[in-house]
């Protein structure tokens, strides 16, 4: 009895219900027409479900700005006293060497051509670069880290807003230019992260260059290489998941400053066709970078690397290397080749790879970029003392260190060796630039929403009913109303609108026999007074 109740109070809430879908799911006069408007009914409770739960995510995500990757790199990158004692090394010992005598002039000849060039400073250097490069890369990923710098080598203190940070909050690999790398908050289960701006809350790096108590050991063999130009770290700042385009987009770092560098965010959202020109990848046949982020710089470089195997038959390690692409050889006609690609602008013969017009390469739809501002000071101040907690470098300053004849030689020895490194966030704001079509198709749908409920009082589920109707109605036409859709015998019994009906029909049909019964009496009451007035 109290089931049937509830029953009936849902029955009536369903027909003056306005609730989408409700009433017809009450009045369906068949099965499959309220198996419909069950599923309409749980479609749009769905959709209003996930509007609500992305809201109030969104309202208690309490959000804070991710920060950004961040990599260090010695400008020097490979210990120069592995490559004079490790056989690994030897060719590229032997090129070192070569460049030793081309700029002093005593170079009568050498498989790379630096006697060539030795005549120019600029065209030396790039020769020499482009040499170094190939020479190392045919050194086995094994052999070449005894030559590379680790990171107790190259990072003595690190703390992040504060909190000491470790080796393990770095991802090390190995740049074809600068050799070993560490990225820090690279590895994707790390989840650095700032809530307020400035100094004080980002990461913070003591760095040293080199190995041992100086530029030159006891024995007068220097840790740099001949043709390393700077003593400091190449630094890159960007996205989690974007390739490091050092070469590109890095900051040279210089011993004997604290240099503080300041982001901020800025953040693009372009539109694709046919609004814009955007893509989200390159094809994969040209795709060589398939393991990181698409920006322009990768496609760039995927297009510099075919142009480079087109016409030398080889391939620029620098650059990635697509499937079946063989590394250039370390001579002289494949770096001449190489130098060739480097074109001149003013010449109209060979001039450099336009690489918008031919590499038809497209922005990405979505991009993070972080826009730095670098500011400089002395480092370490005269008087003050370094300290440090590392025990692989060469230690604090203090009277305990061993290591130098007096706390001022381990001064001076931090000023022309070491660095400190501050990244942090200019602003938490950021700067978001969004590509949009002025008129899209939501546009479109909104409007004439808006306007159909306004002046038709129609929405979605009027909408749904009338697609019902035409479908209904076409299916009349032309099946010619031989197919009927119509409830069956126990669909009947069960409607309580029938039911409901027939009550009624026999409410109404009972007032009527009344109705009349009451006539009959009246009309044989006037018959019997009309009698006895004219007996009287």
């Amino acid at each position: 009895m109290r089931t049937g109740g509830f029953v009936q109070i849902f029955k009536d809430f369903s027909n003056w219900s306005t609730v989408a879908a409700v009433p017809h799911i009450s009045n369906a006069s068949n099965k499959i027409s309220r198996v419909f408007w069950i599923v309409v009914f749980f479609f749009v409770l769905g959709m209003f479900a996930y509007e609500l739960y992305i809201l109030i995510s969104k309202y208690f995500s309490y959000p804070a700005i991710i920060f950004p990757v961040v990599t260090v790199c010695n400008m020097n990158a490979y210990k120069y006293r592995v490559v004079r004692s490790n056989s690994a090394f030897s060719d590229l010992n032997d090129l070192m060497e070569a460049y030793k005598n081309a700029v002093g002039g005593g170079l009568t000849a050498d498989k790379y051509g630096l006697k060539d060039v030795a005549g120019d400073e600029y065209d030396l250097d790039s020769r020499m670069a482009d040499a170094q490069l190939l020479e190392a890369y045919k050194i086995p990923e094994s052999d070449k880290t005894a030559g590379l710098y680790s990171y107790s080598d190259l990072i003595q203190d690190c703390t992040f807003s504060g909190q000491p940070c470790s080796e393990s909050d770095f991802t090390r690999f190995v740049d074809p230019v600068y050799g070993a790398c560490y990225s820090f908050n690279d590895n994707p289960s790390l989840n650095y992260s700032v809530s307020r701006q400035g100094i004080l809350f980002g990461l913070k790096l003591m760095i040293t260059v080199t190995v041992g108590l100086g530029q030159e050991t006891t024995d007068g063999v220097t840790d740099f290489l001949p043709n390393t130009k700077l003593a400091g770290v190449r630094i890159g700042v960007y996205a989690r998941g974007t390739k490091p385009m050092l070469d590109a987009n890095g900051i040279d770092v210089g011993v004997g400053y604290q240099s503080a560098v300041s982001i901020s965010l800025v953040e693009f959202l372009l539109s694709k066709k046919p609004y814009g020109t955007c893509v989200d990848r390159e094809p994969a046949d040209t795709d060589n970078y398939q393991d990181f982020t698409y920006t322009l710089e990768t496609c760039f470089d995927g297009c510099k690397q075919r142009d480079t195997v087109a016409k030398c038959g080889c391939a620029n390690p620098r650059f990635a290397l697509g499937p079946g692409d063989t590394p250039c050889e370390p001579t002289k006609a494949a770096l001449e080749c190489l130098e060739s690609l480097k074109g001149s602008q003013t010449s109209p013969t060979n001039p450099n790879i336009d690489l918008l017009r031919e590499c038809s390469c497209h922005p990405p739809c979505r991009e993070h970029t972080y826009t730095p501002t670098v500011s400089l000071a002395r480092f370490p101040a005269r008087g003050y003392y370094v300290a440090t907690e590392s025990s692989g470098g060469v230690g604090s300053c203090s009277y305990k260190n061993t290591k130098f004849a007096s706390r001022n030689t381990c001064q001076r020895w931090y000023a022309n060796n070491a660095l400190t490194l501050q990244v942090f966030f200019e602003t938490l704001s950021y700067e978001l630039y969004t590509e949009k079509a002025g008129y899209t198709v939501s546009n479109i749908i909104n409007d004439l929403g808006g306007q159909a409920g306004l002046w038709l009082g129609l929405s979605l589920i009027s909408c749904i009913e009338m697609g019902g109707l035409l479908l209904v109605t076409g299916a009349f036409c032309i099946t010619g109303g031989r197919i009927q859709i119509v409830p069956d015998a126990d669909e009947i019994e069960k409607d309580h609108r029938i039911k409901d009906v027939e009550d009624v029909k026999k409410e109404i049909d009972h007032m009527e026999k009344r109705q009349n019964s009451e006539s009959d009496d009246d009309d044989e009451k006037d018959e019997g007074e009309a009698e006895d007035k004219k007996t009287q």
